[in-house]
């Protein structure tokens, strides 16, 4: 059994793993790099830059490391898994090969494509020129994009000619998402509902964690623009039994036997994010690792210890399943305003005393200074509760919400309705 434990990352989904260790009682040594002063309260944090492996690397070693499990994906992105892998160092998480599936959109669509899995129809775009055409073929509304990685927000939906050549310049012209941006999905613009389900490989098998709903939008009536996510529910009103059945058939399945096909050994979290249409699962987009907030409604749910599944994943013995707690979890994102544009960054909370418990307040962005906890991103704190339904999970967490203040910070009051 593994019991010195380091988690890699610094937000709400790293310091809900962490909780989810710590509730274990089974001796743990946890550590989180770089970590934020929530997972200090559960743990030892250890500062380090994620994208210089060596670093992290040497940290392991300098602690007795047993396991480690990466939470963000840029890391995974560029092969940290790799290097460590090399090195002789156990972690969970799929190599760069197999984390393309994230970091390039458009590798993404072929594969899909490939494994006959139902998605949106799309076209590879280089350039502003090829974009515009794709969208003049496509039709409006069209959504656009960005292949590389921009943290949950280059995604755009334009449903006028005005909306279409602003997001173009955006991508473009003003390069709003850097590197991330200069290929273009430009893809079908589907109606449906959304839902997301997480699993755990083990290099040749699977097992499903559970599922949720996001809320992207950042205002209220899924208004305003895309974000990294401003809270969750779990599980999916959308998950019957029928519905699981099918994605396992023509998502789940496919996907695994397409990594096969291409000699990709995925072993980590995969969470995919699906629409249903007319009934049938399209795939809107593969995700290398736990979601962020959903980690935080799903974990509290799974009915096992975390670190018995992270030891069967390593070890290529995953349980076929995972039993789940009759309950429902609920988490909302106090951010700060601006977000996720320009914001503020050192804003003093307030209401601390209330916010040490794991149990109800995760962090997310924030920073302890010598006068106190000031906010270090654009979401701040994960507010979360669990409950025998969702409408007794949701009136607990909006309850809890009204401890914590800080100045600017704003919240959707329509999470789980």
């Amino acid at each position: 059994m593994m019991s010195r434990l380091m988690v890699l990352g610094s937000g709400g989904r790293e310091h809900a793993i962490i909780w989810s260790l710590s509730r274990e009682n089974r001796g743990h040594e946890l550590y989180c790099a770089p970590g934020n002063p929530g997972t200090a309260l559960l743990g030892a944090n250890l500062p380090v830059d994620l994208s210089d492996a060596a670093s992290v690397l040497a940290l392991c070693r300098e602690h007795n490391i047993d396991a480690v499990i990466v939470g963000p994906e840029a890391p995974l992105v560029n092969g940290l898994v790799d290097d460590l892998t090399a090195a002789g160092q156990s972690v969970l998480g799929p190599t760069k090969s197999a984390a393309r599936l994230e970091g390039s959109k458009l590798y993404a669509r072929e594969f899909m494509a490939a494994a006959g899995i139902p998605h949106p129809r799309y076209h590879a775009c280089h350039t502003i020129d090829e974009a515009r055409t794709a969208a003049e073929q496509e039709g409006l509304p069209v959504v656009l994009k960005a292949d590389g990685l921009a943290a949950g927000k280059g995604v755009v939906i334009a449903t006028t000619g005005a909306e279409l050549e602003q997001a173009l310049q955006r991508f473009y012209i003003t390069r709003d998402f850097g590197a991330a941006g200069s290929s273009l999905s430009i893809e079908q613009c589907l109606t449906g509902t959304e839902m997301s389900i997480f699993a755990l490989c083990d290099g040749e098998n699977y097992t499903v964690l559970g599922t949720a709903q996001d809320y992207k939008r950042a205002f209220d009536g899924d208004r305003g623009p895309n974000t990294g996510g401003m809270g969750a529910i779990s599980p999916s009103p959308l998950a019957t039994p029928e519905m699981m059945n099918q994605i396992d058939a023509l998502v789940l399945k496919p996907t695994m036997a397409e990594l096969k096909k291409r000699g990709i050994v995925y072993r980590g979290f995969l969470y995919i994010g699906v629409m249903l249409v007319k009934g049938i699962p399209y795939v809107i987009e593969y995700n290398v690792r736990l979601g962020d907030p959903e980690t935080q409604v799903v974990l509290p749910l799974i009915d096992m210890p975390l670190s018995e599944l992270v030891d069967s994943a390593l070890a290529g013995q995953l349980p076929p399943a995972v039993a789940l707690k009759p309950l429902s979890s609920i988490c909302v994102v106090m951010a700060v305003k601006g977000y996720p544009e320009g914001y503020k960054k050192g804003l003093p909370i307030t209401g601390f005393d209330d916010i040490i418990d794991g149990d109800t307040h995760l962090h997310a962005g924030t920073r302890m200074t010598g006068s106190g906890l000031v906010s270090a991103g654009g979401r701040v704190l994960n507010i979360i509760a669990t409950g025998s339904s969702l409408s007794v999970a949701r009136k607990q967490v909006y309850e809890r919400i009204g401890a914590v203040k800080f100045p600017g910070s704003f919240y959707r009051t329509d999470i789980g309705i």
